[in-house]
């Protein structure tokens, strides 16, 4: 469960934001990896080194430290999202490809990639193995989304036949199903409106709108189905941002319509999946802004040019699970 979004303010600064729904306790912190990082395949123990570095949200599991969003400084971000019952990876590894579990992929596309167009040429040597050899255990069905500084924005979706990459026009990615049923889905929406809908006659009945009534063909659920007609249209019709620092307020309001609370959807073994943290991803600027679930304040981390110039070992900032409050007497 999670929702994702590319963006551009006026001055246009390229973004790439998500929220990260979930129920096991992931315990992300944002994190540096350096150029050089070598990280560990679960399935053959071979050896990657990392030729970008990368900003984004981590956690360090067993060798590896694991990223589920960030962006390298080349201004390429990438995010993994949920992608049950839909995702199909190979049945083994082959030999002479880069063979990987699903939670490792962010890792090679940030750390070996520099834009889209390289990526779309890298992406054929790549396998995702249907494994439960990864770090999380059991294997993870994942779909990704991916941007660069020129603004194009993309899903990768594994269909048993090596990865597709997929123009995101619309510029929102959820969850399950697949993206084109999804996009698909938009045509049953085509009445909302920003404006309201006017009053009519019935028979010889008068009726008047009551109030603002021009969204209320929007489905007001948490599936993914719900979230990613919500924030396409937010997407779509919220006032546009000027400059980089109103963009991160405006995708947050954005992010206000798809958020979870705790307790709104327990899953059959009674976790509860909720919004974990919101990650908004400046990659221009090379600037993340995070916010965990428990503290609504706005952390900003700079991957600045010494840390990709003379970062030399990962590192995980520190941030305040309790909320903060500012007080104005």
């Amino acid at each position: 469960m999670c929702t994702s979004l590319s963006y551009e303010a006026l001055d246009g600064t390229k973004f790439l934001a998500r929220t990260m729904d979930f129920a096991f306790e992931l315990n992300g912190k944002p994190t540096f990896l350096p150029r050089g990082y070598n990280w560990l395949s679960s399935l053959d123990n071979k050896t990657y080194n990392s030729s970008y570095a990368i900003l984004g949200t981590g956690a360090k599991y067993g060798h590896n430290y694991m990223v589920a969003d960030g962006f390298n400084e080349h201004g390429l971000a990438c995010a993994e999202l949920y992608f049950d019952h839909e995702a199909v990876y190979e049945a083994a590894p082959e030999e002479g490809k880069i063979n990987l579990v699903s939670e490792e992929f962010i890792l090679w596309v940030l750390g070996h990639n520099k834009s889209i167009a390289e990526l779309r040429k890298n992406l054929e040597d790549v396998r995702i193995i249907d494994s439960d050899a990864g770090v999380m255990g059991a294997n993870q069905p994942l779909h990704w989304i991916v941007t660069d500084r020129t603004g194009a924005t993309y899903v990768i979706e594994p269909r048993g036949q090596g990865l597709e990459l997929e123009e995101d026009k619309v510029g929102v990615m959820t969850n399950t199903p697949d993206y084109q049923w999804h996009k698909t889905n938009l045509s049953n929406y085509l009445g909302v409106q920003t404006t309201n809908f006017q009053g009519m006659k019935f028979g010889n009945q008068e009726v008047e709108k009551l109030g603002q009534n021009g969204t209320f063909r929007l489905p007001g659920g948490f599936t993914a189905v719900d979230r990613f007609v919500r924030e396409s249209f937010v997407h779509e019709v919220v006032q546009k941002p000027n400059t980089a620092s109103e963009a991160v307020n405006t995708i947050m309001h954005m992010f206000d319509t798809v958020r979870i609370p705790k307790g709104v959807n327990v899953k059959d073994n009674n976790t509860i999946s909720y919004t974990q943290y919101e990650a908004v991803l400046d990659i221009t600027n090379c600037v993340m802004y995070y916010t965990p679930y428990s503290n609504r304040t706005v952390y900003k981390i700079e991957l600045t040019p010494e840390m990709i110039n003379s970062g030399i070992e990962p590192k995980e900032f520190s941030v305040d699970f309790e909320q903060q409050v500012k007080s104005l007497n």
